[in-house]
């Protein structure tokens, strides 16, 4: 930016402007001799917030943008040619010492090459009693005052109508602190100490190789050094917390709020990857998530899983959250993740507080198990609550086993049913003999369905093989699916016979054009059966055939883009396009109108969107059959 005396053609475009246009001749070119000539490039800054304000800039050509800079930039306002930036400084040249106090709280910047003009307040205070220029001075004040109003009542109003629904869907991410203060196990209690105090953090973490091994508080200080006398000069490893609790970025603020409650603490250290052993990004306190916007959207998530929380109100809570999403127009995956993520909670709460109930009873588990949810639940796309859809397996057969694990299932179906999700109509549930058992009896059952695949075989197989770990013993889950991966590479035949299914059901072809859509004989489509079963079960046995069994459908996705089985372009469009169904489905479930569209409804938008959707989809399921040569 550069500042120079007027000049004799930068006068004339001066004067033409609205500030001076109205004063007598000899007033405005006595008052111009003291003002400054500004060039200002493209993008370049023209006032920082919080620095003095000099006075008032007439935009003579280009036009500025007046920003307010917190976690990213926002544009409050645009400030074309004759119009002025300063008008919010005046009162404090009126009425308080200019040095002291003419600052703003925004910065202006350039949006484009700006010609500006610089009229001092102290030259303007000496002019002050001048009509004309009082006059206008009010008039653009006022005229600003509206626009600002205006401005404000938009923004409350998003505010309330989306920022307040959006808040359960942040992430740790979004409040954490991402400069975290460390210090190693052999630095003393004292030199921890200082790093508190010289950075003004109530905690440190204690880094091994990269690794968190323990985090030292305050409150650690307090109780454990100074309440026993432990002199500052021993190694922070006597009072810190070793092998602390940790959340990942991606967690939701909710989750993070149940930890903190969960486990009494005040600070949790936040790492980058998806396992606590992943590299150290930055802290999350109390503090920031109760200083997150309304907090009450965060508690509510949290009121489910509290095994005081009655079972009967669960439903309805949820589908006000969900309500609140989709008002909000939060994106599908967003709301899939949340709500699926939110259910998982209450399943597990449901599976704790069976535990302790045969626990009271003086029953207590024979065996490690793994409990798994499947179907909907499995692919991570509950967005309600609709039916049950689960198995268990057990480690080891016993008659006691049986026994306590079928009285177990029982209960938690029960109670699941309670909470608002009705029994299967297919009764694939684990209080079932054919979907409980141990390992043993599992590895056989797959051996059954991998040689009497019977069309009802198939069907089992079909919503198995969307099955997902949700609760239990880590070890024997990882058994379990080595057990899976095992039988399916001795049994190939399988999955053949699974394509040979899909190539009787293949998702219908929807011509070119928009017009040929409406001519042709096809009116109806059932998003359900017609376009995502056969999407899910192309992924599945597509995933299967690599030699993965589980996972959710962006998961999935994501493996098969891995194993270069489809490019990450075909995985962006694919997911998309499922994006787009699910969109559509969850429209129609939530006004109760079932799950089949009528292509006349449509806009023309809407009918272009699932026209490119469906022959995307319909491309990925043909890339399954010629993996089988079925096409």
């Amino acid at each position: 930016m550069s500042t120079s005396r007027p000049d004799q053609s930068f006068q004339e475009a001066v004067l033409l402007h609205p500030f001076f246009k109205g004063m007598e001749r000899s007033t405005a070119l006595s008052l111009f001799t003291e003002c400054k000539r500004l060039e200002v490039g493209k993008h370049s800054t023209i006032l920082k917030s919080f620095e003095h304000r000099l006075g008032l800039y007439l935009v003579v050509e280009g036009e500025v943008e007046v920003v307010v800079t917190k976690e990213k930039e926002e544009i409050l306002e645009m400030i074309s040619r004759d119009g002025i930036v300063g008008l919010s400084s005046l009162y404090s040249v009126l009425n308080t010492d200019v040095e002291d106090s003419v600052y703003s709280s925004v910065e202006v910047k350039a949006k484009e090459d700006c010609l500006l003009c610089l009229v001092p307040y102290t030259s303007l205070q000496n002019y002050w009693n001048e009509p004309y220029l009082k006059n206008f001075l009010l008039e653009e004040t006022s005229k600003r005052l509206q626009d600002v109003y205006y401005s404000l009542s938009h923004q409350v109003g998003v505010a309330h109508g989306l920022e307040e629904r959006t808040t359960i869907l942040k992430r740790v991410s979004d409040a954490m602190t991402n400069s975290v203060v460390t210090v190693s196990s052999d630095d003393s209690l004292g030199e921890a100490a200082r790093a508190m105090g010289e950075n003004r953090v109530s905690s440190v973490i204690i880094l091994e190789n990269n690794r968190i091994t323990g985090i030292l508080t305050e409150r650690d200080l307090v109780s454990r050094c100074l309440a026993r006398s432990v002199p500052l000069t021993k190694p922070v490893n006597m009072a810190m917390t070793p092998n602390p609790t940790v959340i990942t970025r991606y967690a939701y603020l909710y989750e993070a709020l149940a930890v903190m409650i969960d486990h009494s603490i005040k600070h949790l250290p936040v790492v980058g990857g998806k396992e606590r052993d992943g590299p150290i990004v930055g802290i999350i306190t109390l503090h920031d998530v109760m200083k997150a916007n309304h907090i009450g959207a965060l508690t509510s998530a949290r009121k489910l899983e509290n095994k005081d929380f009655p079972l009967e109100k669960v439903k309805p809570m949820a589908e006000s959250m969900l309500a609140s999403l989709w008002k909000a127009q939060a994106p599908v995956f967003h709301i899939l993740d949340f709500m699926s993520g939110l259910f998982d909670r209450i399943y597990q709460r449901i599976l704790r507080q069976v535990e302790e109930e045969l626990h009271q009873e003086g029953r207590e588990s024979p065996c490690s198990y793994a409990f798994y949810v499947m179907g909907s639940a499995g692919r991570k796309e509950q967005y309600m609550l609709t039916d049950q859809d689960h198995f268990l397996v057990y480690e080891r057969h016993s008659e006691e086993a049986v026994d306590y694990f079928y009285d177990f299932a029982e209960r938690v179906v029960v109670a699941l049913e309670k909470a608002g999700l009705s029994l299967c109509d297919g009764g694939m549930m684990a209080n079932q003999r054919a979907w409980t058992g141990s390992m043993d009896s599992w590895q056989e059952r797959l051996r059954e369905w991998s040689l009497h695949s019977s069309e009802e075989t198939l069907l089992k197989v079909q919503n198995f093989l969307s099955y997902r770990f949700l609760f239990g013993d880590e070890a024997l889950h990882s058994a379990f699916e080595e057990a899976i991966k095992d039988q399916l590479r001795s049994a190939k035949i399988l999955l053949v016979r699974l394509a040979q299914v899909e190539n009787s059901k293949q998702v219908p072809v929807l011509h070119s054009s928009i017009r040929s859509i409406l001519g042709m004989d096809l009116k109806i489509v059932s998003i359900k059966k017609d376009i995502l079963f056969p999407f899910h079960h192309a992924l599945q046995i597509l995933n299967a055939a690599h030699g993965n069994t589980s996972g959710s459908t962006r998961e999935k996705l994501d493996f098969l883009k891995e194993k270069r089985s489809i490019s990450s372009e075909f995985a962006e469009e694919l997911s998309g396009a499922f994006e787009e169904f699910m969109k559509l489905y969850i429209e129609l479930k939530r006004m109760g109108k079932g799950d089949t569209i009528h292509l006349s409804s449509l806009s023309t938008r809407k009918k272009e969107n699932l026209y490119k959707s469906v022959k995307t989809i319909r491309e990925f399921q043909h890339m399954m059959l010629s993996h089988y040569s079925l096409t």
